[in-house]
């Protein structure tokens, strides 16, 4: 399955918090009494002392913490310019993301590369890497449907250990694993999750694809050996863009083949 949200402990407590993160309603709530708190010291501050310099840090203070409550955009620095800059360059950012789940799978990819070219920032923003394992996940199916016209590719309803499964028309079947790892994830497909598959497949008659756009670790990839050398019907591809289509056209028909 995809990594859009889920990331093993060990990766996901050494990440920073994704920038531009909305506002929960209790943050949202306490910026905004914060800001007329802050707005009304520095209204008075203006008529009853002489630190006009105060009064006025007072004042502006409050505008960018009302400014919170009505954007639910979090403060990112105390620069009044700077921060109206973070939010617009938010806002952008998530037209851009849904813009990009409305999009055909392929123009989704271009759309969020181009984004991400613009926006260095957009990669560790959790809309943007779940939208890209959607992305991923769409793309995997278009090109087995475009592979495989007379079969029918049906998503799983339940998380079974697969995302898809492939049906023939003389009723041969496999089980289509996809695995999207984000720039803040480990560089390839770990051993756990070979061997999640591994175990999977043993209890099925149906032949096993892990598809991923990483490659696996030195692990992985003996633990993929020796299931194949004993008998279990568990392939594994790092498929990008259709450069790799050959690759993932082998390992399903070997798949298919076997399930008779």
């Amino acid at each position: 399955m995809s990594e859009a949200s889920e990331l093993p402990p060990s990766e996901s407590d050494t990440v920073d918090d994704v920038e531009g993160e909305l506002l929960s309603p209790w943050s949202r709530f306490a910026a905004g009494v914060t800001g007329f708190t802050l707005s009304g010291a520095g209204a008075t501050a203006v008529f009853m002392t002489d630190n006009q310099a105060g009064s006025v840090a007072l004042v502006l203070g409050g505008v960018i913490f009302l400014l919170m409550l009505i954007s639910g955009n979090p403060l990112r620095s105390l620069g009044h310019g700077d921060t109206q800059m973070k939010f617009a360059t938010k806002r952008r950012r998530d037209r851009v993301i849904d813009e990009a789940r409305e999009a055909s799978p392929s123009d989704a990819r271009r759309v969020l590369d181009v984004l991400s070219a613009v926006d260095p920032e957009a990669s560790r923003d959790a809309s943007f890497i779940q939208t890209s394992a959607q992305v991923y996940e769409r793309l995997v199916k278009a090109e087995l449907i475009r592979l495989y016209p007379e079969c029918d590719v049906l998503e799983n309803g339940m998380d079974a250990g697969a995302d898809f499964r492939i049906l023939t028309p003389d009723r041969r079947l496999a089980s289509i694993d996809v695995k999207y790892l984000d720039s803040r994830s480990r560089s390839a497909v770990s051993a756990t999750h070979v061997r999640q598959m591994i175990a999977i497949a043993s209890m099925s008659v149906a032949g096993h694809l892990l598809v991923s756009n990483r490659g696996l670790t030195s692990m992985a990839a003996e633990l993929i050996s020796r299931a194949q050398a004993g008998g279990a019907k568990v392939e594994f591809v790092q498929w990008r863009n259709d450069q790799d289509t050959g690759e993932l056209r082998q390992a399903v028909n070997v798949l298919l083949r076997d399930n008779v």
